[in-house]
């Protein structure tokens, strides 16, 4: 068997996309600029504001005597651990949403950057209840003014059951949220930014009604559809830069530019979608075929007790048997209740929380942290599918997206997922390798594999506005220009609908419909099998050190304590998320129709397709996999005329 020259089809189009967005060299920015004069105006967002609360958010010790802290018979959640009650939300990130030693650092890096962006944005979504309070207004340092169970808490319970749908629904939404809606001098129109509007008083909001006669809650309550609906998690997972404004027509396109509004003011539009996208995650998921009626029926794919997937929440608190409160009080065991997990993908900053916070955690954090590690694995591995298949001398690995938003989502912050490729010869020793992970120094071999990821830059304007150097940027605040984006769509996607939001693939190509990715790899002499592993990373090395050199404060700070647990937790170690091996047959070079032979089927293969600059599959007469079909795929033919098996 001879070898093909060795080939994988993957980052040229990014790079080449990167290189005509951004008009200056694409390293990551450097520290040495000055912040954007930006005010508590620039950030605002309708919704409650700060002191329209009339009874506080309440800690979460006010709910976990009824709601955490017990198992009932038949609780058995996806890390096989008997807690389905709400009190599973301590292992949640949403528990550890301050503490979070990468949001600590990159928040930091956006006060440096833009002023009081903190106190206005970042802790609105973050921390609720601080925010909501003024327990996070002092510019120069918020989080001098929070209670330690601020900080403890994150986003806890009483602040999502008290949220009110501000888009009133007559004869659905409860009577009394128009009455709540009356009294704000801006009400939100659309989902994001955190803009949400709050109950004034302490009346919890969920998914169950309770007729009477029968039990009741012994606080005041009220049945809530919004809190079934994909809405509610959209409040705060569609995020816009509201300092930058988007210059284009009516309605969002890739030609788009974004550029900084008049300082110390509110955005012209407050809409989100004439400001610059930071994520799109609920607005992914509304274009996905998983929001459309009746949804999706996922075989229960994500666990749960309903196969059907149609909102948010039936991925991410997938419906089980248990009780919501504690089943001494009466309650009994139901069939669909919300597991408070709220798994995502962020396995490794669950481990930072256990090594950072280790003297201030308790037995009941610690433990569900643990069930938390294991429903978010379980859920990592359930996201795709990756298959590969054998064409003659190439192997194309096969990716499909089971989300109901792109893979991966979110704010980029290094996250990454690859497709690792080793291959064996018949002795079983390693003999080629791509997207290979050095597990010493965290770095990542990407220019011979796939890598999903998306990258924003600063753009000229606001290069010119802040003293960062224009390019590639993990500058969150700052960022103004979309790089690049190839992560995989979710099932229903179009290119329409995304570009409306803001949400296209950016230097990479999609058709309507599909939500795979192909990649193509020249399989060596003498292979005879192939390792196949999907990886997911939270956090690459580089965002990490870019947090460490930014901050602009004595060490240590949070940024060297981030890096130094960085490397203590094992350097944000890749999870796999499918790994599979295949067996693979002997090939002959030339052979382009992969009978066996090389004879005239396979020169008329490279004669019909000349020119061809594409990717529209496997041995479309490319045999030098150089992308072109040329001269050279002719010599191959020519070279290895009548030669076969």
């Amino acid at each position: 068997m001879k070898g093909c020259t060795p080939f994988v089809r993957g980052g040229a189009a990014l790079a080449m996309a990167a290189g005509a967005i951004l008009s200056v060299g694409a390293g990551v920015a450097s520290a040495g600029g000055v912040p954007l004069p930006a005010t508590t105006n620039d950030f605002f967002g309708p919704g409650t504001q700060q002191g329209d609360l009339m009874d506080t958010i309440l800690s979460f010790s006010a709910c976990a005597f009824c709601h955490a802290g017990y198992s009932a018979p038949g609780d058995i959640p996806m890390g096989q651990t008997p807690y389905h009650e709400p009190g599973r939300w301590q292992g949640s990130m949403h528990a550890h949403s301050v503490r979070d030693p990468l949001f600590e650092a990159a928040r930091n890096v956006a006060e440096q950057d833009a002023g009081q962006a903190a106190e206005t944005f970042c802790f609105r979504c973050h921390s609720p209840r601080a925010w909501l309070d003024g327990r996070a207004n002092d510019p120069d340092n918020p989080t001098t003014g929070l209670f330690p169970s601020d900080i403890a808490e994150g986003i806890n319970c009483n602040t999502c059951h008290r949220l009110v749908d501000p888009i009133y629904n007559p004869g659905v939404s409860p009577m009394d949220d128009q009455a709540i809606l009356n009294l704000l001098a801006n009400v939100p129109t659309e989902f994001g930014n955190a803009n949400n509007v709050y109950d004034p008083v302490d009346v919890r909001r969920g998914p169950f009604d309770f007729p009477q006669p029968g039990f009741q809650p012994p606080h005041a309550w009220l049945y809530s559809p919004f809190h079934q609906e994909a809405d509610l998690c959209g409040s705060c997972h569609d995020v816009s830069n509201p300092v930058l404004s988007r210059v284009g027509g009516m309605t969002p396109s890739p030609t788009d530019t974004y550029t900084p509004n008049a300082f110390d003011a509110a955005h012209p539009t407050l809409a989100k979608y004439d400001m610059m996208p930071e994520q799109r995650t609920y607005s992914e998921f509304l274009n996905s075929a998983y929001a459309q009626p009746g949804g999706v029926d996922s075989g229960g794919r994500f666990g749960g007790n309903d196969p059907v997937i149609q909102n948010c929440q039936d991925c991410h608190m997938p419906r089980v048997t248990g009780t919501g409160c504690n089943p001494a009080f009466g309650p009994s065991v139901r069939t669909n209740l919300p597991y408070h997990s709220w798994q995502g993908a962020n396995v490794w900053m669950l481990d930072m929380i256990l090594h950072v916070y280790a003297g201030e955690l308790d037995i009941d954090q610690i433990d569900m942290i643990n069930v938390a590690k294991v429903d978010t694995e379980y859920m990592l591995g359930q996201a795709t599918d990756t298959t590969a298949s054998q064409f003659g001398c190439e192997m194309t690995v096969r990716v499909t997206n089971y989300c109901g938003h792109k893979l991966l989502t979110g704010y980029p912050e290094g996250r990454r997922i690859w497709v690792n490729v080793k291959f064996f010869d018949n002795m079983a020793q390693l003999i080629g390798e791509h997207g290979y992970y050095d597990t010493a120094t965290a770095d990542l071999t990407t220019g011979d594999t796939k890598v999903y990821e998306s990258k924003f830059g600063i753009g000229a304007d606001v290069a010119a506005a802040s003293g960062q150097p224009q390019g590639e940027s993990f500058h969150l605040v700052l960022n103004s220009v979309p790089v690049s984006d190839n992560r995989i769509p979710p099932m229903g996607f179009t290119n329409a609908a995304f570009e409306a939001v803001q949400a296209q693939p950016i230097g990479y190509d999609y058709d309507d419909g599909q939500h795979w990715d192909d990649t193509r790899y020249s399989i060596p002499a003498g292979a005879a099998s192939a390792e196949v592993t999907l990886y997911y990373q939270t956090s690459s090395k580089e965002y990490i050190e870019f947090l460490r050199d930014e901050i602009d404060a004595p060490a240590p700070n949070v940024g060297t304590e981030l890096y130094d647990a960085w490397v203590a937790t094992g350097m944000s170690p890749p999870v796999v998320m499918d790994s599979i091996t295949i067996p693979l047959s002997p090939y002959q070079v030339g052979d382009a129709t992969n009978d066996g032979m090389v004879d005239v089927d396979d020169l008329n293969v490279v004669l019909s397709n000349w020119g061809r600059t594409d990717d529209p599959g496997l041995a479309f007469g490319d045999l030098s996999k150089d992308g072109i079909v040329d001269v050279d795929d002719l010599n191959i033919v020519l070279s290895n005329w009548g030669m076969s098996l």
